[in-house]
């Protein structure tokens, strides 16, 4: 007998969780409804922008400990800076520090 997984219904997945079970899951499919960044400033003045984007969601046959189902992700950090002018010049004098003067 072969299953055959309905027309847009991912078959079942055997997943690993973080501490090593093994579960059983179904990849969903999603849409993007809004991806905001992240903003940060750093002790040198730099603004650092971070934003998680989604690549892959499974929801396992799992519960949580609150009856909810539990869900997988696969993720990528995006991440921009804007340099302050105070952290350029740390690294340039740094820089000039370690290499030798040419010339």
């Amino acid at each position: 007998m072969v299953l055959v997984p309905e027309e847009g219904v991912e078959p079942e997945l055997k997943i690993r969780t973080p501490n090593g079970r093994i579960v059983t899951g179904r990849k969903l499919n999603f849409r993007v409804v809004r991806e905001e960044w992240n903003e940060y400033e750093l002790e040198d003045g730099t603004r650092l922008y971070v934003k998680l984007v989604l690549a892959d969601v499974v929801r396992t046959n799992e519960l949580s400990p609150i009856g909810e189902p539990v869900y997988q992700i696969s993720s990528q950090n995006v991440v921009r800076t804007r340099v302050s002018k105070r952290a350029l010049e740390e690294v340039k004098r740094e820089i000039e520090k370690k290499s030798p003067e040419v010339g």
